[in-house]
């Protein structure tokens, strides 16, 4: 069925002519040019798609008229674009209507619907004025398309940018393009093209402003800051976006005393005067940050202050975007290989100098007790750069090149060489005197402070003491968890019980014994007939309940880093529950424990059942309250926990480990660092006669675990009622 509008149409092409009240204008026969349709018909057709906010101030005359000089399929095109427009704003369409007929002159059909995405994520970004901005510059935007000459292309000016980054300062910086503007701290990533501007030399100066700006977030620190700085804003975004103005403020001012050319180009592009008077607030962190002692930690902290003014502030043509998980993957990387590099390095230097003591004292026929003790602290020289210094009394050691590039990318990211870093490989982070040959209930009773070595693969030798780790318990809580885990999976917990039962393989009743506990009945009525019948009788007439005793330790290693966060914590809590439920059938010695940890500093065991602790209500609490807490360093726990398991008396000892992932922490114990410990943890681990097996429910185990484990040590699971269903597995096949 037609609609009024159609009809109203069809009316109209045919000549009869029909008065509506919407419509506006004198009654005049107007016609296209270019046999398209005539203006009443296109007015009639806008008017459809824009009649809610038009009034008799507010027409579409003009646009109609104006559209008579196209051809139908312009027409046609245009009246299509404002009716999608309307629907996502109507004050957007109507706008175009008037603004945008411009643009059919200058663009075909395949550049079209380009400019409409930009029109639209234009007016979304920045609003209808700078829409219209838009609209009206067709000529500017036709320009960018094409490439004209006051644009400036990447291949143009990259090799340029190359040469300016290399005669900075700092770590070496690439360039690359993208549709971004932003840096990893190993790349600079330019457009592809830059074209905002009406000029090329304008165009280059942005291009030279950016990379600048991007060279100066690596190299004073933009980037020192840590994964969960912004985690206490509700909206983590925005305080990131607000973080960005507050950098770019202040790396404007270190880029103004450094370079004062681009200074000039920074103050022009985003004056001073205009951020201060954004806010009382946004005047108040200028002052802060112009500070020539100002540093990234200031920018942390005034985030609070200016964030909801951060809307205020003008988009910055050069800053481009922050991207902290790039920035993030790439830095934990290089600060890992830098570690091993300085390390390696300066190892190698500490024994060149040893032995040149050792010659020098050879000679003297003079042994300084001393000398053990001599190692490397980092200075300013007078040019107030780092320099290493290797103390031999007053011997001073001006370190080779390569040593002294590893030490600025250090110093980019920590803005010092941290104290540990200049420890010799092979010595210890920790003396901790405590002595290990205690007794095993001695480290049960306290919260014990252990250190442990480390495996370095790449020097082939142990990091002696160098982790440090705390033994806590887990506080309990009273809740209703273990109940509704048996309640919800009673019937997964009735098959785990009779596997458990079917291992447990003891109270077998042997009969036709010569003593025991009981008469074997049937023995004593075959005696008995033998006797009638004058028959020797067997004196093997009782019954005997055998008990085969299980010799059996096994200690639960539970993963609480935070990558367990959610339905993984969960799951370990509920396959817990199921077995110790389904252990104390077995009356296997068995004990709980948790780690995590932050940092070589930080290695945490969490205490949730030891050996000689019963499974009450005590146990049940503590498991409820198993949380995520931070990062999976495993050598230290493993270790750890193989100690306790070596002074357990039991013939058959397991170690099994429930995790999500593989081996991380935040000082570089990741990669093939974190595996290579792991796994020589594991191989001390089997030294002592200890199974080790491993449930993950990590789908790119396959990658490492064979590896770290053996090939038939692990398991990849999913579903909480696969684990216990596993470990019984375990149990079947070491402990039958």
């Amino acid at each position: 069925m037609k609609s009024f509008w159609d009809k109203a149409i069809e009316k109209h092409r045919k000549g009869k002519g029909i008065k509506h009240k919407t419509a506006r204008g004198p009654k005049i026969k107007a016609s296209a040019l270019y046999g398209g349709m005539g203006e009443r018909e296109i007015q009639l057709k806008l008017e459809l798609h824009l009649e809610p906010i038009l009034t008799l101030k507010k027409s579409i005359m003009e646009p109609a008229r104006n559209l008579c000089e196209f051809s139908m399929q312009d027409q046609e095109r245009f009246i299509k674009t404002v009716g999608n427009i309307s629907n996502i704003d109507l004050e957007l369409a109507y706008s175009f209507c008037h603004n945008g007929v411009e643009s059919l002159k200058h663009l075909d059909d395949s550049q079209w619907d380009g400019w409409i995405e930009k029109v639209v994520s234009t007016f979304q970004n920045a609003g209808l004025t700078q829409s219209e901005k838009l609209m009206n510059d067709i000529m500017f935007y036709v320009s960018d398309l094409t490439g004209t000459s006051s644009s400036v292309d990447f291949i143009d000016f990259s090799k340029i940018i190359e040469s300016l980054l290399t005669g900075l300062n700092g770590r070496p910086l690439k360039v690359e393009s993208s549709n971004e503007i932003y840096t990893d701290t190993e790349t600079i990533y330019l457009p592809e093209r830059i074209s905002s501007q009406k000029s090329k030399n304008d165009n280059f100066n942005i291009i030279k402003a950016s990379a600048i700006h991007l060279w100066a977030q690596t190299f004073y620190g933009t980037w020192r800051i840590k994964k969960d700085d912004f985690n206490k804003y509700e909206d983590k975004d925005k305080a990131v976006k607000a973080y960005h103005i507050l950098e770019t403020i202040r790396l404007d001012e270190k880029i103004k005393k450094e370079l004062p050319g681009v200074g000039r180009i920074l103050e022009q592009l985003n004056p001073k005067k205009s951020m201060i008077t954004i806010s009382k607030n946004f005047k108040t962190a200028v002052k802060i940050l112009s500070s020539e002692n100002a540093s990234y930690q200031d920018s942390l902290d005034l985030i609070e202050m200016i964030i909801n003014d951060v809307e205020k502030a003008p988009e910055s043509l050069y800053a481009g975007v922050l991207k902290p998980e790039s920035v993030m993957t790439v830095s934990e990387e290089r600060i890992n290989q830098d570690k091993i590099n300085f390390e390696k390095a300066l190892d190698e230097l500490h024994e060149q100098w040893k032995k040149v003591e050792d010659n020098t004292n050879d000679d003297d026929n003079e042994i300084n007790e001393s000398d053990n003790e001599k190692t490397f602290s980092v200075s300013k020289d007078e040019n107030n750069e780092y320099d290493v210094v290797l103390e031999y009394g007053d011997s001073k050691i001006n370190p080779p090149q390569d040593i002294k590039q590893i030490m600025e990318s250090i110093i980019q990211d920590f803005g010092e060489i941290p104290e540990d870093y200049l420890e010799p490989a092979g010595e210890g982070g920790y003396n901790i005197e405590e002595n290990v040959d205690e007794s095993y209930n001695d480290y049960e009773n306290s919260n014990y402070n252990f250190s442990y070595n480390e495996w370095d693969h790449s020097r082939q030798k142990y990091k002696k003491d160098w982790c440090k780790l705390n033994v806590k318990t887990i506080e309990g809580v009273d809740n209703n968890f273990t109940n509704e885990t048996l309640r919800k999976h009673r019937g997964l917990l009735k098959n785990l019980n009779r596997t458990f039962e079917a291992l447990r393989q003891d109270e077998k009743r042997l009969k036709k014994q010569n003593y025991g506990d009981d008469i074997d009945l049937d023995a004593f009525i075959d005696a008995y007939i033998d006797i009638k019948q004058g028959k020797e009788i067997d004196e093997k007439l009782f019954t005997k309940l055998n008990k085969i005793e299980r010799n059996v330790a096994v200690m639960f290693m539970i993963d609480m880093s935070g990558s367990t966060h959610g339905w993984i914590n969960k799951m370990e809590k509920e396959s817990l529950v199921l077995l110790c439920e389904s252990l104390e059938i077995l009356g296997d010695t068995y004990a709980i424990y948790g780690f995590s940890g932050k940092t070589r500093n930080n290695c945490d065991v969490y205490k949730i059942k030891d050996f000689n602790e019963k499974y009450d209500k005590s146990v049940k609490n503590r498991i409820s309250n198993i949380e995520a807490m931070d990062y999976t360093r495993m050598g230290a726990s493993i270790r750890h926990l193989t100690m306790l398991l070596k002074n357990v008396e039991a013939k058959t000892k397991l170690l099994i480990t429930l995790s999500d992932g593989k081996p991380d922490d935040i000082d570089g114990y990741r990669g093939q660092y974190g595996i290579e410990d792991t796994k020589k943890a594991l191989i001390e681990a089997r030294f002592q006669g200890i199974h080790t097996y491993c449930i993950t429910i990590d789908e790119e185990a396959m990658d490492y675990l064979p590896y770290m484990y053996g090939k038939s040590n692990f398991a990849v699971i999913n579903k909480v009622d696969k684990l216990p269903v596993k470990v019984s597995d375990i149990y079947r096949k070491i402990t039958a």
